[in-house]
């Protein structure tokens, strides 16, 4: 059994989620020249001989996660990316990147004074650009400054923004990347931290008469501040009059379909729309096929979906105009319905209830189906030993009615069985203890999906489990629906008994009818380990026809076996933790058990 974490209800609902902005088309903008200062240190070797000089003025310059001072230093886990590649952290440009210059050449536009004709510097770029808005990539070092920028178009004319506030390097907002930390070129000491150093990014709103000219060059002129300016890269909100769609929110959900929608400006001459999803969360490129090309009208029904499954999907539309196709659109999410397993199919309670099961339901009976929310059954650990890893509904006063139902089952290839471990203890122990006098938990199948419930198994007084692991199977026969739920039940009646307990179950499986002679042979052979939690050494309550005995931990690692017809098992190096006993017998069968060490 796993450490869960507390009960979290998983309603069987849609869970969605799209985006109402509009898309941004954004591209870098790789420089050609005007890079006055090497202040990255790269590579291996000295920092001083992989600069040219410093951000701040002083003695430090920044550092890509790929220097060394020599071939065996530690690498370092921090840094500039050696790629050069900066994705912005900045909330209001998801997918806003930024391409650095050479990290072994010239990779700052550095300006330090603020006198006339020695304050300023061109970036020119290697393909012009037309943009809606361009970002400007910079940081101050030893204080602030301020400059003005003027955008330089291919016709000759231009726009100045005046007056851009840059940060220092340390503790701004608005920034792109932080804890990139600094290396002193004097001496090559690396400071490392998680906040500082600082990138910032700033946005320059192109004039709606400039938007559509190239912009050949930026040119950046530091007018005032006692901070060094250090300008790195530009990047563009790229003109286009060919409007990506605005997403709207998820319409009809299936457990295999789902209906999205989009709109568009009246203004944009859009002739049809590509649809692209995954169940990853990465964007679409340029050169991405679309699962779904040229569809016509604003909504679209995505068929042949997977149950139970989170999408991500994207919507670009494609247009009669110069600009023949937009970017991408901000991505939408959805998460289809539960459709029904076809078996064989197990949980373990590894999470809890489980993907479709729903644990938050109460009240009423068998006969009349759940009437309320609240949720009884819940993660523990099973029969009292660890915190999780099984079901469990806790029974010691009255007005205590809960459900847990599982995911619906197709059942119609034919015959199935039922199985699960159950068993129960006193509450927060280990010890047994009986049931109250019209306390009951049942087993309950539906036919219907839930709608009508039989009673299949009845635990009570009579005849209430111990606080050993038992395995309850039924064979399913005459249940063959394609929408078939099991459910399990349990109450505490109307009378306030003494018993304060809890009823686990554990390994809940369906499966096909058909026994394999291993299977048969294994059910005789259901051996026990004991004291269970153990300290050190674990005792096998039959050896007579073991063969060898394995033993993993929860993450399905091996991490002992033992050969021979063994009777104890020397367990003192393993750490505390849950553990799974195999026991392999000369026969070919085999037995799993569960043992937690403390």
């Amino acid at each position: 059994m796993k450490t869960n974490l507390p009960l979290r209800v998983l309603p069987v609902m849609t869970l969605f989620a799209a985006t109402m902005m509009n898309a941004q088309n954004f591209q870098t903008m790789p420089v050609q020249s005007g890079y006055t200062a090497d202040v990255i240190a790269n590579g291996v070797g000295s920092a001083m001989v992989s600069t040219t000089e410093d951000v701040d003025g002083v003695s430090f310059a920044f550092v890509a996660r790929d220097f060394q001072l020599t071939s065996s230093s530690t690498p370092i886990t921090y840094g500039l990316p050696a790629n050069g590649i900066i994705n912005s952290v900045v909330s209001s440009t998801p997918g806003l990147s930024f391409k650095l210059g050479d990290l072994s050449g010239n990779n700052s536009l550095k300006i330090s004074s603020n006198a006339a004709g020695s304050n300023s510097g061109t970036l020119s770029f290697v393909t012009p650009v037309s943009a809606f808005k361009v970002y400007m990539l910079s940081t101050s070092g030893s204080g602030t400054c301020t400059a003005n920028v003027t955008v330089n178009f291919t016709d000759n004319t231009s726009q100045t923004f005046s007056g851009v506030a840059i940060s220092d390097w340390y503790d701004g907002s608005n920034y792109a990347i932080q804890g990139i930390g600094r290396i002193n070129r004097s001496n090559n000491v690396l400071e490392p931290n998680s906040f500082n150093p600082r990138l910032y990014q700033s946005a320059l709103t192109i004039d709606a008469a400039n938007q559509t000219k190239p912009i050949q060059s930026v040119t950046v002129t530091k007018v005032s501040g006692t901070g060094i300016a250090n300008v790195f890269a530009f990047s563009a909100d790229a003109y286009t009059d060919c409007v990506a769609p605005t997403l709207q929110p998820v319409g009809t959900l299936t457990s295999n379909s789902a209906q999205i929608s989009w709109t568009i400006p009246a203004s944009v001459q859009a002739v049809s729309y590509d649809i692209y999803y995954s169940t990853s969360n990465t964007a679409p490129t340029a050169a991405t096929v679309p699962n779904h090309p040229g569809v016509t009208g604003t909504s679209f029904t995505i068929p042949s979906l997977s149950p139970s499954t989170v999408y991500y999907y994207w919507v670009r539309s494609n247009c009669s105009t110069a600009t023949s196709q937009s970017g991408w659109s901000l991505p939408g999410t959805f998460t289809t319905l539960c459709g029904a397993v076809v078996p064989s199919y197990t949980n373990d309670f590894s999470t809890f209830p489980g993907t479709c099961w729903a644990g938050g339901i109460s009240g009423g009976t068998p006969a009349t189906g759940p009437t309320g929310t609240t949720s009884y059954w819940e993660s523990g650990g099973f029969l009292g030993t660890g915190s999780g890893g099984s079901a469990t509904i806790n029974l010691y006063s009255t007005g205590r009615t809960g459900w847990l139902k599982t995911v619906p089952f197709n059942l119609s290839a034919g015959t199935y069985k039922v199985k699960f471990d159950y068993g129960v203890t006193e509450y927060l122990s280990t010890t047994s203890s009986p049931m109250g006098s019209d306390d009951s938990v049942q087993l309950l199948v539906s036919n219907d999906g839930g709608t009508t419930w039989t009673v299949l198994e009845t635990w009570n007084e009579a005849n209430a489990p111990t606080n050993t692991s038992t395995q309850y199977a039924y064979s399913l026969t005459g249940y063959n629906s394609a929408n078939t739920v099991f459910a399990f039940y349990g109450t505490d009646g109307t009378v306030n008994d003494a018993p304060d307990y809890n009823f686990y179950i554990d390994n809940f499986t369906v499966e096909s009818a058909q026994l394999s002679t291993s299977e048969v042979k294994e059910s005789i052979k259901k051996v026990a380990v004991h004291p269970n939690p153990f300290k050190d050494i674990l005792y096998i309550s039959d050896k007579r026809e073991v063969k060898s005995v394995t033993v993993g931990d929860s993450s399905g690692r091996t991490v002992k076996t033992i050969a021979g017809a063994v009777k104890e098992l020397d367990l003192s190096t393993l750490n505390a933790g849950l553990y799974f006993v195999t026991i392999y017998f000369k026969d070919g069968s085999q037995s799993t058990v569960k043992a937690v060490k403390k």
